[in-house]
């Protein structure tokens, strides 16, 4: 049987067209996804990217290794995934993956810290007003970590006020100690002693901690002002002297948790 020379033709051509054809092509990433921090307890959100060659569409995924998911929740929305930080980790891989309709895809990794949390707290505080003699202790407070991980070296200031606010604002009169490491739940007491104060009057005084580290809540980290009075004759015995000395003041700490004495 003959063909017509035009069926010839047109077989060729689709046999051609099917040999020049180009095999699906696997989809690849934009470029590195910069690392992400989340605090334990909270949600961060980045946007993936992947591009796929034949412009097919693209389903995202992200995962953890198994022994990764108690510190981690990882969700997906289309380009968008979701970081939930469960328990503090210092760096964990999160696996990024973007797949094609025939199964071939990409793979890219984020480097993910999961921060702890801790929380310093002036739990109590002394009464308002003290009349104090020098040498005396005056200052007196409980602090405590009540967050949920160690609290790391903190500063203790003894800052000076002219009303009955204490804050981080406040000048500094006194770097008191920088304080040992608590974990969540643990604290201790401190004592603080004026043994110069150089001129006389009726301040106010009061305990600020400042971490080295991020925590959940800065509005506790400050005492009530304590309104220290010197007397008139305790002034006197000691101005003599006391106008060209620096202010002294002898601090005492003792953990709540071991009862040992620091100073």
């Amino acid at each position: 049987m003959n063909r017509p020379a035009s069926m010839g033709l047109a077989l060729a051509s689709i046999l051609w067209m099917a040999a020049c054809s180009e095999p699906n092509q696997a989809p690849f990433s934009c470029g590195p996804i910069s690392p992400q921090t989340v605090d334990m307890g909270d949600t961060t959100s980045f946007l993936s990217c992947f591009t796929d060659p034949d412009a097919d569409p693209l389903t995202v995924s992200a995962e953890v290794a198994n022994h990764l998911r108690p510190y981690v929740a990882v969700s997906v929305d289309g380009p968008a995934v979701t970081i939930h930080g469960t328990r503090e980790h210092p760096l964990l891989p999160v696996a990024v993956t973007a797949t094609d309709p025939d199964g071939l895809y990409a793979v890219e990794e984020v480097d993910v810290t999961i921060r702890g949390l801790h929380d310093l707290a002036v739990l109590d505080a002394w009464p308002d007003s003290q009349t104090v003699s020098y040498g005396r202790f005056a200052l007196y407070s409980r602090v405590a970590n009540i967050g949920k991980t160690a609290a790391k070296v903190a500063t203790w200031t003894v800052r000076l006020s002219s009303d009955s606010v204490i804050t981080t604002d406040d000048p500094v009169y006194w770097v008191a100690f920088i304080g040992h490491d608590l974990a969540p739940g643990d604290g201790g007491e401190m004592q603080a002693a004026f043994t110069n104060h150089p001129h006389p009057g009726t301040p106010y005084f009061g305990w600020c901690g400042e971490s080295e580290t991020p925590e959940y809540n800065l509005a506790n980290n400050c005492s009530k002002a304590l309104r220290v009075i010197f007397p008139d004759e305790t002034a006197a015995r000691a101005d003599h002297s006391s106008s060209s000395r620096s202010p002294e003041v002898v601090v005492n700490w003792r953990e709540r948790a071991s009862n040992s004495r620091r100073e």
